[in-house]
């Protein structure tokens, strides 16, 4: 039973996410384009990261879900942001889905509706000071993705980067 309000905050945060990943709520990878375009992704970002003689990144489900349940936020809520409307940040996410073990953590966010998505994002990505950091940081060694679709067709992409000790 939380005790304050930020442990009822993260608890609340923590059950929406599980249940927009849940049969009872809407989900991302339950389009199979979707699905396409996140494996995609992946072997893009590891194919420039191996390119650059850089760790390939391991793909973690528990990861997939909380970048999923981000950009099904963002596509739903209309935003795109690093910060959700009531200042929950990739930490406070990974937190609330209790994703334990790791000593760094970052992310990357964009949106597209153009063709060839995937190419746009990873190009925007690196044409991006911080954006290019993250994606090249050679201390992280896990990812997730998550890609949502908003109503207007356009494609909400969330890439958390994680290190978890060796």
């Amino acid at each position: 039973m939380p005790r304050t309000l930020v442990q009822a905050f993260a608890f609340l945060l923590g059950l929406w996410i599980a249940l927009s990943l849940s049969p009872f709520g809407a989900r991302a990878s339950a389009d199979p384009d979707l699905t396409y375009l996140e494996a995609d992704l992946y072997d893009q970002v590891n194919a420039v990261r191996i390119e650059r003689h850089l760790m390939p990144l391991s793909r973690s489900r528990q990861l997939d879900a909380v970048a999923r349940g981000h950009s099904l936020d963002m596509a739903r809520r209309a935003y795109v942001a690093h910060e959700s409307p009531e200042g929950a940040n990739a930490i406070h996410r990974l937190e609330s889905a209790q994703v334990e073990g790791f000593s760094l953590a970052a992310e990357n966010i964009g949106a597209t509706n153009r063709a060839g998505p995937n190419r746009e994002i990873v190009t925007s990505w690196l044409a991006s000071p911080i954006h290019r950091t993250n994606l090249l940081a050679p201390a992280f060694n896990a990812t997730g993705i998550g890609i949502a679709r908003a109503p207007d067709g356009t494609l909400i992409y969330t890439q958390l980067y994680v290190t978890y000790p060796r």
